[in-house]
């Protein structure tokens, strides 16, 4: 028998005529009804304010012609919704004239596209520096600027539990969740004061800001990488077949352990090569056998990202080897079974200090007296690293092991001593690179904690709206206040969301476009 608390009483006048099911009258909708209620604030639903648009046709699913970053048009689908921000390494790109046949999908800056199937409510906005784009069609779009909202300030609030609450209400589905556009229309909106809502929209801006800045940062950096790598002409990826030395093998024997294509380019690179053993101060896999000590953070797969470690790292015991602590600069790859389409694509590039690396996570600390590490991991990520990376899986369950990831060879490349310098200043770059995307990944979470504390009563609508009179003002004081006030949880001794104001006052008032 269920416990009381899971059974919700439901008003006769509450039934639709159109929804029976349990989720559409969960306790977690009219629990976040109430609280609005109790909190004085009003909404009003989507399709009352403005007009949301799907995908043209799905016939034209069949007509779509796929580009590349540098000559295509941006295209969202679900991967690509960071709620609130555009996660641009999710993007894929349609040719000019895909994008053209897809009238009626095509994005301006501005625009809110949100997750409708499958993943439901994932959401972003297109940010000023995407001109155009166009979307799949399992998302919706809407734009309620007309109406007076501040889209950056929607998208907090979609983003938020309270939005994901209502948007979630509405998905149905027998096999897959599905939210359509008639019942998408009514969603509600928090209809709040329009400094309220600029105020919680430009901590959303300014999250947009530093992470573009941080993209810039590490284009930066591939770019005087770039000059120094060789790349591949003429070599055949796909041979299988060479003859081996005697003194070129080690214990493995299997023949994708030395593919054919790495040989012929160092053959025709010709220049010096070392080891990663060499390179490398500490190769190793995470620890299995915590020890029952006090908690720290660890790293996992699941927060790993494409450049950066991303999101909260869960909390484990402290781990017997001491030194496998993360440190700056350490390069971060999986290695687990269940993730074999993942070993060796991306190399994440550690810009924190203290986090515990799982059993999924190879850390490769690179002495960087001999080579910049951010050089390394850019060697990796080309088609030739990434070869050798996936050439040392092994196993049933595909596993990748340090004993083979040292005997990986890096091409040393000949930099002029005029160039060292700038070189080796690429890994102050990527930290830089890293504070921006943790300041802004810390900044989009705090506005939708915003929107949720205002919901709950912990922060109200004049507080608010003072807060971006005395910041248009210049005064940041009411802004420092509410910042230092936002707690990471609910727990009486949780930590602050921001450790220090001042440091993200200090790296929102850098220029954009530095190089360091």
């Amino acid at each position: 028998m269920a416990s009381p608390e899971r059974h919700v009483r439901v008003r006769a006048t509450e039934f639709s005529p159109e929804r029976l099911d349990t989720g559409f009258y969960s306790r977690a909708y009219f629990d976040t009804r109430a609280a609005i209620s109790r909190s004085g604030l009003k909404t009003e639903s989507i399709g009352s304010v403005c007009e949301p648009w799907q995908f043209g046709a799905y016939a034209l699913c069949n007509d779509i012609e796929w580009s590349d970053a540098a000559s295509g048009v941006p295209y969202i689908k679900a991967e690509a919704l960071g709620s609130p921000l555009l996660n641009e390494s999710g993007l894929a790109y349609v040719t000019p004239s895909t994008h053209r046949l897809l009238e009626k999908s095509q994005l301006k800056p501005g625009d809110i596209v949100v997750s409708t199937s499958g993943t439901i409510g994932l959401c972003a906005v297109l940010p000023e520096r995407l001109n155009e784009a166009n979307s799949n069609q399992d998302t919706i779009k809407f734009n309620p600027s007309s109406a007076g909202y501040d889209c950056f300030f929607v998208a907090a609030w979609i983003a938020s539990a309270p939005g994901q609450v209502f948007l979630n209400r509405e998905a149905g589905g027998a096999v897959q969740q599905h939210v359509y556009l008639y019942n998408f229309k009514r969603v509600p909106l928090l209809k709040i004061a329009a400094e309220a809502q600029r105020y919680i929209g430009d901590k959303v801006r300014q999250a947009e800001r530093l992470r573009e800045r941080a993209r810039m940062l590490e284009a930066a950096v591939a770019n005087i990488h770039a000059q120094f790598i060789v790349p591949p002409t003429g070599i055949d990826f796909a041979k299988r077949t060479r003859r081996l030395a005697a003194r070129s093998l080690t214990e493995r024997l299997d023949a994708h352990f030395y593919p054919s294509a790495v040989e012929q380019y160092f053959r025709q690179l010709g220049g010096p090569t070392r080891s990663l053993e060499r390179l490398c101060s500490l190769v190793v896999n995470g620890q299995s056998q915590p020890e029952a000590e006090e908690g720290v953070r660890q790293a996992t797969v699941t927060n790993l990202g494409r450049s950066f470690v991303e999101g909260t790292l869960r909390i484990v015991e402290r781990p017997a080897d001491g030194s496998r602590a993360l440190a700056p600069h350490d390069l971060l790859l999986c290695n687990a079974a269940h993730n074999k389409s993942y070993i060796g694509r991306d190399v994440t590039y550690s810009q924190v200090e203290g986090p515990y690396p799982s059993t999924e996570v190879m850390v490769v600390r690179v002495d960087r007296t001999q080579i910049p590490a951010s050089f390394v991991r850019h060697y990796l990520k080309t088609a030739i690293g990434y070869l050798q990376v996936q050439s040392t899986i092994r196993g049933i369950t595909a596993h990748s092991y340090p004993t083979d990831v040292k005997l990986l060879e890096i091409p040393i490349p000949a930099v002029p001593d005029v160039d060292r310098e700038a070189w080796f200043a690429t890994d102050d770059q990527m930290l830089a690179a890293g504070r921006c995307f943790d300041a802004a990944r810390v900044l989009a979470s705090v506005a939708t904690t915003l929107v949720e504390h205002l919901i709950d009563g912990r922060i109200n609508e004049a507080d608010l709206v003072a807060a971006q009179k005395a910041l248009e003002a210049g005064d940041r004081s009411p802004d420092r206040e509410i910042l230092k006030a936002i707690q990471q949880s609910d727990a009486p001794d949780a930590k602050p969301l921001i450790a220090d104001v001042d440091a993200l006052y200090a790296l929102l008032d850098e220029p954009d476009g530095q190089d360091a």
